[in-house]
């Protein structure tokens, strides 16, 4: 009975490699500022492979959870694995308009392959330094947006209704015309009604902060149907093209193009951040 059992844990002992491999621990699921973050999403920090290019997560100090798209910073509040929406906010509110004029730097539309503006969204715009009076029934003048624009007398507003053209701004001479999705319910209880009293800056703030969200989409039906099965969904390296990656639902057994009863035989793979 001694050579069986030895070759039973021997056999024990290479499936658990296995699994081992089909899950590295720099790919294991995490958490960041309360946040569960796994399949679409992975934390940065993780192996290269980990998860799909473009949706990596930054953790910074284990409190903000942030999504670094082109060249700016969304802080993340709230992934709904269930509805499958991000709620993420401008980073640089906290640091940079914490108080006074709601200063935006970039337009902050996302819109990608993975991630898409939901239908709960709408803009406003903000017009800054214009030398030419807005007289537009949805335009709130912001004061405190600069001392250089007060001394030449130029003006800052921002439209309500998000609704303007290049040819209006280029009318009104702004120097700079910035575009930002909110929540339509903040906007609506926060901002007001374009026949009501104007809100002050703050309520622009407040509305900014609450952020906006986003839609993804990365196969997540196909994912309910691996998790259901019993296995992790993922990425693997699809040979047929360039530098692709193709859905890959790995099991215990190995990894499966879609569910675990369908398991092959173990190959070199990669896995999305759980």
């Amino acid at each position: 009975m001694a050579p069986l059992l030895l070759l039973l844990l021997l056999l024990l002992l290479l499936l658990l490699l296995t699994v081992a491999d089909a899950v590295p621990d720099s790919c294991a699921r995490a958490t960041c500022a309360g946040q569960d973050i796994h399949y679409p999403f992975w934390l940065s920090s993780s192996a290269p492979d980990c998860g799909y290019p473009g949706i990596g997560l930054v953790c910074q100090d284990n409190s903000t959870l942030i999504l670094p798209f082109k060249s700016h910073r969304y802080r993340v509040l709230r992934i709904d694995y269930k509805t499958h929406t991000v709620l993420v906010s401008d980073a640089d509110i906290v640091d940079e308009y914490a108080v006074g004029c709601p200063r935006l730097h970039v337009n902050l539309t996302i819109d990608t392959v993975w991630l898409r503006l939901a239908p709960s969204d709408s803009n406003i715009t903000f017009l800054y330094s214009c030398k030419k009076s807005i007289t537009l029934s949805s335009a709130v003048e912001l004061s405190g947006c600069g001392q250089p624009q007060q001394q030449d007398g130029n003006r800052s507003y921002v439209l309500r209704d998000g609704g303007i053209t290049g040819a209006e701004a280029y009318e009104f001479e702004c120097e700079e015309v910035v575009v930002a999705p909110v929540l339509d319910v903040h906007k609506k209880a926060i901002v007001g009604a374009p026949d009501g009293p104007p809100p002050a800056n703050g309520s622009f703030r407040e509305v900014l902060q609450g952020g906006f969200e986003l839609n993804y989409d990365t196969n997540n039906h196909q994912c309910d149907r691996c998790e259901g099965s019993g296995g992790w969904c993922g990425y693997q390296r699809d040979e047929t093209h360039a530098g692709g990656l193709a859905f890959t639902c790995f099991c215990d057994s190995g990894p499966s193009s879609d569910r675990c009863e369908l398991a092959l035989q173990p190959v070199g793979w990669v896995v999305l951040g759980l």
